[in-house]
């Protein structure tokens, strides 16, 4: 129920189209009882009084009530239907801004088949609950309440024998949610599942199609769908019952009232157009009940999308502003750790009482070891999230203080793996400055030894370069990230292993970009060659999460320590 209300307090922004399509609704609940009363006129007085001159009016009559109807009809249909629209529409939106907001920590353990489909399939489910059950479950209320009254005027002993199959529909009603209600959620989560496979073995085709893996996935997608087309069985099963159960219980009912309307026909009690309009109100007063049922069975699929979109909206993100944080002005670059510890969740330590400084306009370099906490190091400048223990300040400022937004625009990050969007090399370029002028975005692919590729491209810099840029080389791909660095102009550079998958000849190039990039900010790079950190002014060597080493190269190889001892180990295997 409380799935329900909220999904009804989304609908108050839309409270004129509601209250218009319901009063659309009411109108035609009003029409729908009248044809009955114009049946008994025409039953009792024209045929058995033999009143002829009042037939043509009430044929008029009837017309009219019917040509009104479907007018009504028709303007509630494209209100109801619009509504929908517009609504999915705003909760797509909604979802997807509030998404974007999330640490990077819930994208890290979330399947991105499975948010998808939250945001493509469960709010989809939402629509007829829109649609269709909002407007139909106030009126078709109304409408039984109204010709359960009319019945009663008409002849009560009879109305009362209508009345009897209602509880016996409302118990079975109120067990069939019980039962239903877990499947309809199981079918959702199955469907995410395959959402989820589907999206993981797309981006890994190569991979699956490389290692001869394509039976073994098949097998793996096959029992996945398998499941969910189990759980929708299961649904079948219960709707396909129910329903025709509860159309036998209907019936009964109309039979019912068939007898017992005959026999007091029969004895003068009630007149034969009486039971005519009487039983077009019993099927009347069955078709909302009916309906009441269906609506309640897409409700149950509403509450069950419902309650995965709001377990999104729920999420609370780990990161975001405090309530007090300032806008971060602009800053020269300096950078600062102060007893910083980390760990990832509920994990161990990844960094362990970490201090350093980056003075503006330094370059810093970060070695160590595999999963010494170098990355993590990295992830805290944009804070991408925070630290356990300690501060990390940029320009002075405790970054947890300032606005993520102000922060950011300062901070630019390059990754080993770029990710390129799908689109044109102009895009890709002015992500991160889409009013960059022609001028500024060519001067960004010159500083990132870009252009001289980007023009021999068939169309240029308006070259599809395809998803995450599969026309381009490793090293085209990161000189292109590069580029869009540059062009938000940051003062805090982070590059984490940025030349590391590529070949010798785009690292030289990379190493060149790199020159023209880093001068005048302050720059953090993770290294793996080591060979292309011999100028930087500070490394830092890592290892088990604890700085162990800091000097340049010089003062560091003489040392004879870890930084040393992995420059030669990369050397001798050169040789």
């Amino acid at each position: 129920m409380k799935v329900f209300l909220r999904l009804l307090r989304y609908l108050k922004p839309y409270w004129r189209w509601v209250v218009t399509s319901t009063v659309c609704l009411v109108l035609l609940t009003t029409l729908n009882l009248l044809p009955p009363l114009f049946q008994k006129q025409i039953v009792d007085d024209v045929v058995g009084q033999r009143l002829l001159d009042r037939l043509p009016m009430l044929v008029l009559g009837l017309i009219g009530v019917y040509a009104l109807t479907q007018f009504l009809r028709s303007v509630d249909l494209y209100l109801r239907h619009v509504l929908g629209e517009k609504f999915i529409l705003d909760l797509r939106v909604l979802l997807y801004d509030y998404l974007q907001r999330l640490s990077i920590s819930f994208f890290e353990n979330q399947q991105t088949g499975e948010i998808m489909s939250r945001i493509t399939n469960d709010v989809n489910a939402l629509e007829d609950f829109v649609t269709h059950s909002t407007g139909f479950l106030i009126v078709d209320l109304l409408r039984l309440v109204g010709t359960a009254v009319i019945l009663f005027v008409l002849d009560w002993p009879l109305a009362l024998l209508t009345l009897l199959p209602v509880p016996l529909l409302t118990v079975a009603l109120r067990l069939f949610n019980t039962r239903v209600r877990p499947i309809y959620r199981q079918i959702r989560d199955r469907l995410g599942d395959i959402n989820a496979e589907l999206q993981d073995n797309i981006s890994g085709i190569r991979v699956i199609q490389a290692f001869g893996q394509e039976r073994h996935e098949l097998d793996r997608f096959t029992r996945r769908s398998t499941r969910y087309y189990e759980e929708r069985v299961k649904g079948i099963r219960y709707w396909s019952t129910f329903f025709p159960a509860m159309g036998f219980v209907a019936s009964l009912g109309l039979v019912i009232v068939l007898g017992f309307g005959a026999y007091r026909v029969f004895t003068g009690a009630l007149t034969l157009g009486g039971l005519v309009a009487f039983i077009s109100y019993v099927a009347s007063f069955y078709e909302p009940i009916h309906r009441l049922v269906q609506i309640d069975n897409t409700v149950q699929q509403a509450i069950a999308a419902g309650e995965r979109v709001f377990e999104l909206l729920d999420t609370v993100p780990e990161i975001e502003d405090a309530p007090e944080a300032i806008e971060l002005p602009a800053i020269r670059g300096a950078v600062a750790f102060e007893g910083v510890s980390f760990r990832y969740g509920t994990g161990e330590e990844v960094l362990r009482d970490v201090s350093f400084e980056m003075q503006p306009g330094q370059v810093v370099a970060l070695v160590g070891p595999s999963g010494a906490g170098k990355t993590s190091i990295a992830n805290l400048i944009p804070r991408f999230y925070d630290p356990v223990s300690g501060r990390v300040t940029v320009g002075g400022h405790d970054v947890r203080e300032v606005r993520l937004a102000s922060l950011r625009r300062q901070v630019s990050v390059v990754l080993q793996d770029t990710f390129l969007f799908n689109g044109t090399v102009r895009e890709n370029i002015i992500y991160g400055q889409p009013d960059a002028s022609e001028e500024e975005m060519i001067a960004a692919a010159k500083a990132a030894y870009a252009h001289e590729f980007i023009v021999s491209l068939p169309q240029g810099y308006d070259t599809e370069i395809g998803e995450r840029g599969v026309k381009l080389s490793g090293g085209q791909k990161q000189r292109l990230a590069l580029a869009r660095a540059i062009l938000t102009d940051p003062r805090i550079l982070i590059l984490d292993e940025a030349t590391s998958s590529v070949d010798a000849e785009a690292e030289y190039l990379i190493q060149q970009a790199l020159e023209n990039v880093l001068e005048g900010r302050t720059a953090l790079i993770i290294a793996h060659r080591l060979s292309t950190i011999r100028h930087a002014d500070k490394i830092i060597a890592l290892e088990d999460g604890r700085i162990v080493e800091v000097g340049d190269h010089g003062e560091l190889l003489a040392r004879g320590g870890l930084y040393s001892q992995m420059y030669r180990r990369q050397y001798d295997l050169r040789q």
